[in-house]
């Protein structure tokens, strides 16, 4: 970060500081006098009562569960994020893992390198070109990964979205249907919405069971949206196809968990973003924070509510 031309730019503008330890202690150590904080890790109720002058807390990331967002909201402190910069690389990850379930492609590589030669699951391969795919959330990652299957494999795209129109999934050659009807007749189903106590558990038995036998579940947002619990029994009892997770409900996934010993899975290890495009996010980030040191208008602003109405932003 210290070799950021943004950093430097921002330090023209700002006193800068950081913090080497992310822990909440050190934390209310340091924002007495701050405005803005730039994370990629927790800020708690704590750490933001603890900075009567913070307007803006910008992440890292595109998810921001970490902080605390009811007591950002009543100390009218808005929360922006770096959405759409990861977009391209985490739905490259989801269409190499849908590839890999679909034709196999890690299972035969493990039969090749233990001295065999054969098929593995007939039954189960297919070609995802001409395909429906089902995207549960049309926001900058949900909407690239629409782009990425009409455009690359002429895939039908139906969508769940609540907060968006017809017109707006229109223009991504997308349906927007009700859930159900999307696990239903999806060949493909993925998941792109954030974390909140809206979708926690989102995506259970119920809605799972409604795949097709043929089907492949993707989840690359994060982990608690799916009851992993009900996703194992559903796997293991191979009632679709298979899944492709780089998102777990617990991070790292424990050694122990079903999920490592199962062959119609494709495990990632949280990857989404390449190590350039996660130096992109974070100087992101940094250009977000420059702009309102400049007296500029914060983009990304995922608490609009806050912006509009907080004290700390009328001017």
């Amino acid at each position: 970060m210290e070799k950021s031309e943004r950093l430097k730019e921002l330090r023209k503008h700002a006193r800068v500081d950081v913090a080497l330890s992310g822990e909440e202690k050190q934390l209310i150590e340091k924002v007495d006098d701050v405005d803005v904080i730039i994370t990629g890790g927790p800020i708690t109720a704590a750490v933001i009562n603890a900075a009567p002058k913070l307007k803006m807390i910008q992440t890292t990331s595109v998810g921001f569960e970490y902080i605390d967002e009811g007591a950002a909201a009543a100390r009218g402190v808005i929360i922006c994020n770096v959405a759409g910069v990861n977009a391209n690389s985490v739905v490259e990850l989801d269409f190499g893992m849908i590839l890999d379930i679909a034709r196999r492609i890690g299972a035969h590589n493990r039969l090749m390198r233990e001295g065999g030669w054969a098929r593995v699951e007939v039954e189960r391969q297919v070609e995802i070109r001409n395909s429906t795919i089902g995207i549960v959330g049309l926001g900058a990652i949900g909407s690239r990964m629409a782009q990425f299957a009409t455009q690359g494999f002429n895939m039908k795209v139906l969508a769940h979205d609540p907060y968006i129109t017809e017109a707006r999934a229109q223009q991504f050659n997308a349906r927007l249907v009700d859930l159900e009807t999307l696990f239903r007749e999806s060949d493909i189903v993925s998941i792109h919405v954030p974390l909140n106590d809206e979708t926690r558990h989102m995506i259970g038995e119920r809605l799972l069971r409604f795949m097709k036998p043929t089907a492949i579940f993707v989840s690359s947002a994060r982990g608690p949206i799916v009851d992993e619990k009900a996703l194992i029994k559903v796997l293991q009892e191979k009632r679709i196809s298979g899944a492709c997770l780089d998102v777990y409900e617990v991070e790292p996934l424990p050694k122990e968990s079903p999920l490592r010993s199962l062959d119609n899975v494709s495990l990632v290890p949280h990857i989404g973003s390449t190590p350039g495009i996660m130096v992109e996010m974070r100087e992101t980030a940094v250009w977000n924070v420059l702009r309102v040191a400049r007296g500029e208008s914060p983009l990304n602003v995922q608490t609009s509510k806050v912006y509009y109405t907080s004290h700390k932003w009328s001017n």
